[in-house]
């Protein structure tokens, strides 16, 4: 018996590509689907650096 084990990218479009049932509309017309690109982190945590940070980390107000 021989067990295999590849390393699994989510992100890479090559493996991990859109299901086909996706590509159609409720009506069976083909969609252009393009995946979004994710944010770098660092341009992510400029945009908004309290993402980052859990609730109860956060000082209450009021």
């Amino acid at each position: 018996m021989e067990i295999k084990t590849t390393v699994y990218h989510c992100m890479d479009p090559n493996e991990n590509p859109i299901p086909y049932w996706m590509k159609y509309d409720a009506k069976g017309n083909k969609v252009e689907v393009k995946p979004e690109e994710p944010l770098d982190p660092v341009q992510q945590f400029k945009n908004n650096p309290d993402s980052f940070f859990p609730d109860f980390t956060k000082q209450k107000q009021g």
